[in-house]
């Protein structure tokens, strides 16, 4: 289960090292290959970082959503779109492609926080605003059944 967060930084060619806590359960559930993506939450500038095996089943779920709604199709075109294959390397670290870092802002001081499924990767700064929006906002509207099991 991928959950907590860790305080981290991208090195200066934008690889991230995967915390020792995550990286033997990434072994063993898939081959330690990963997924990263963007977000397709409006409010959350930040990445997506799916193990193999968890994004396989993502893809499923987001390729049987009729795509003739505009909100499903936001959804595959950002999602699948912007999914970059990486590979957990023998330093426990990962790359972080150029349009990924620009897309969520990623500088140096980041964020990897485990949501179960998957992880969210944050520049320090901006989850830190995102926090203060979450802690004074009302909760978001209902989504559609579909939309919802590829969120969470």
């Amino acid at each position: 289960m991928l959950i907590g967060a860790n305080n981290l930084n991208l090195d200066a060619k934008g690889r991230l090292a995967i915390p020792k806590q995550y990286r033997d359960q990434l072994e063993e559930t898939c081959d330690s290959k990963l997924v990263v993506t963007v977000s397709v939450i409006r409010a959350n500038r930040c990445l997506w970082v799916y193990p193999a095996d968890k994004w396989e089943e993502t893809v499923k779920t987001v390729m049987e959503m009729p795509n003739v709604d505009p909100q499903h199709q936001r959804v595959q075109q950002l999602l699948l779109g912007y999914a970059n294959p990486v590979e957990i390397d023998k330093s426990g670290r990962v790359l972080i492609a150029p349009e990924l870092r620009e897309f969520a802002k990623l500088d140096k001081a980041v964020t990897l926080r485990g949501q179960v499924r998957k992880f969210e990767l944050w520049d320090d700064e901006m989850w830190s605003q995102r926090c203060e929006q979450l802690l004074d906002d009302d909760v978001d509207p209902p989504m559609s059944p579909e939309l919802g099991s590829v969120v969470l």
